[in-house]
């Protein structure tokens, strides 16, 4: 090839089309001949440091304590040290900038013949995501092949770069080494939804996790981060540590960043397969007080709603004090050992909100045991203190030995000993009915009522049975779920109601009612504290008693 002699000298390149200003690739349209503006220099060499790497492409960037934290998170991700990482923040923090643009950026920058992949919840966002990473990666003088520089698809001359899509959308031909999804919800419809929660994790599983490159010689598949905020309990990260529990559990290592930094005994737990970053603020500590000051939170948290600042900020879908039920009103109630313990309460019910469909995509089965406490069998104070030796005071003389006293009456009217929530068919229903009926006979804890509802396939499994189970009833639903929760809600409040350490997964489910993911246990129990409210506790009329004023020596 022939070069024209007066492209061969500095003021004719300064002077021709292919200036540097002009020039894409940085090689004026000659092969071989790279640009001097663009000579490895200092910005360049920072590709070693995802730090540096920042400094050079983003000059103005304010490196925040949270940021700080994030920044150690994905340089280990760089690094190979860490594969699986979930980050939760409020919105308007910088998540995006840092896990979507500069991230990929520097990540390529390290590793040009390997792809990176972003998603987001719709094609544009990804594609803005990716062109900013195209940007700080040529900003800091690393070149991209001439024949392929589109925004959504752009490669390094190492035939390596970075791809982009939404979600549910195609990665059709393409895997990554590096897959990062940012905010896969659009809104709280799109959060809302439980259609479109399930179209998500079908895509992830079906698509997005199909295009990971897999591990090669014993080293790790691709790294995978997941960055959003929280909108419902059930969103694509809820999903990912409920997996947690199953038979390949992925050890995520979680980046949890509430708005408000909470006390140590109320923040959110993860499961024991996840390591956790740990917190580094005292409780009720901003966590960017340079963009988001105390004064300015309180006034998102008054506009938001409870709910949403708990979700969005707080990232915990379910607030960590409940909704309709509170937290303080989830009591602790003694556990009973024996048998002998156990015929304190009548009656005992064993309450059940089914389903018949065994299915994944449809509602659970919940089981809960409650016994009202039989306030006949409850100590008598009057007469323990005589036994004891005590001296009554003369206000007490006239008071019957049924006296209530809070030392010797049960604290609770209503005791919630037992909680499970299945996912059965039919049959499996009937089975496990009739093995956990056998197991609490064993334990000396046989119902003396178990109540199913009355609606959908109900009255089938009643049929199927009511000859091999006394006690069965059929309970006809009155009003709706929250209606009914609403009417044992102050009964909590006031509390009249104890619950025995076996019963996590329900105390969960009601601290996110109405809006969690899961509601089948809260149906059961209320249910049956309705029922033992209507037949035995109303029926029975009671009042307390005058208390004792004095106990003396």
């Amino acid at each position: 090839m022939t070069v024209s002699p007066w492209l061969g000298t500095a003021s004719g390149l300064q002077q021709g089309l292919l200036t540097a200003a002009g020039d894409a690739w940085g090689d004026w349209g000659l092969l071989g001949v790279r640009d001097p503006s663009l000579a490895p220099d200092a910005s360049s060499v920072a590709a070693d440091n995802f730090r540096r790497f920042i400094t050079a492409s983003y000059p103005g960037y304010a490196f925040h304590t949270w940021a700080e934290r994030l920044i150690a998170l994905l340089q280990r991700v760089a690094d190979g040290e860490l594969h699986r990482l979930i980050v939760c923040c409020p919105p308007r923090l910088g998540k995006s900038l840092l896990v979507s643009k500069l991230f990929p950026a520097y990540w390529v920058s390290r590793y040009p013949h390997r792809f990176c992949a972003i998603a987001s919840y719709s094609a544009e966002l990804a594609y803005a995501h990716s062109r900013e990473a195209r940007h700080f990666y040529r900003s800091c003088g690393h070149p991209l092949s001439k024949d392929s520089t589109a925004v959504g698809n752009w490669l390094t001359p190492q035939r390596g770069g970075c791809i982009a899509a939404g979600v549910r959308g195609p990665f059709t031909g393409k895997g990554y080494a590096l897959g990062v999804i940012d905010d896969p919800y659009k809104g709280p419809e799109d959060a809302g939804s439980a259609a479109q929660r399930q179209k998500l994790i079908e895509w992830f599983q079906s698509v997005w996790l199909t295009r990971a490159e897999p591990g090669v010689s014993g080293t790790a598949g691709a790294a995978q981060v997941v960055v959003l905020t929280r909108w419902h309990q059930d969103d694509l990260i809820g999903w990912l540590l409920e997996q947690e529990a199953g038979e390949a559990p992925q050890h995520w290592h979680v980046l949890n960043l509430p708005a408000l930094a909470e006390p140590l005994e109320t923040s959110l737990s993860f499961p024991p397969t996840c390591s956790v970053e740990p917190e580094w603020r005292e409780a009720g500590v901003p966590l960017c007080p340079e963009r988001f000051p105390l004064a300015e939170l309180e006034q998102i948290r008054i506009r938001a709603g409870r709910y949403w600042w708990e979700a969005l900020y707080q990232q915990r879908p379910s607030p960590a004090e409940g909704l309709l039920f509170r937290r303080a009103w989830l009591r602790t109630a003694p556990v009973r050992q024996s048998s002998r313990e156990s015929r304190a309460f009548a009656p005992l019910v064993l309450s059940c909100d089914l389903s018949f469909k065994g299915g994944a995509e449809n509602d659970a089965c919940g089981f809960v045991l409650l016994g009202m406490v039989d306030q006949s069998r409850a100590p008598q104070p009057l007469l323990q203190a005589r036994e004891s030796g005590l001296q009554l005071h003369p206000s007490s003389a006239a008071l019957a030995n049924t006296a209530a006293d809070p030392r010797g009456t049960p604290p609770f009217l209503v005791e919630v000993l037992w909680a499970q929530r299945h996912q059965l068919d039919l049959p499996g229903t009937v089975n496990y009915l009739l093995q956990s009926l056998d197991a609490l006979k064993r334990q000396g804890l046989s119902p003396d009522a178990v109540l199913i509802e009355d609606a959908a396939n109900g009255p089938a499994v009643c049929q199927l049975l009511r000859r091999k189970i006394p006690g069965l009833i059929a309970i006809r639903p009155q009003g709706s779920k929250v209606s009914r929760a609403h009417a044992v809600a102050p009964l909590l409040e006031a509390g009249q109601v104890g619950f025995q350490r076996p019963t996590e997964a329900l105390q969960s489910e009601l601290l996110s009612f109405p809006t969690g993911a899961h509601d089948d246990l809260v149906d059961a129990f209320c249910q049956g504290v309705i029922w033992l409210q209507q037949q035995h506790w109303r029926s029975r009329g009671r009042s307390e008693p005058p208390r004792p004023l004095l106990f003396s020596h």
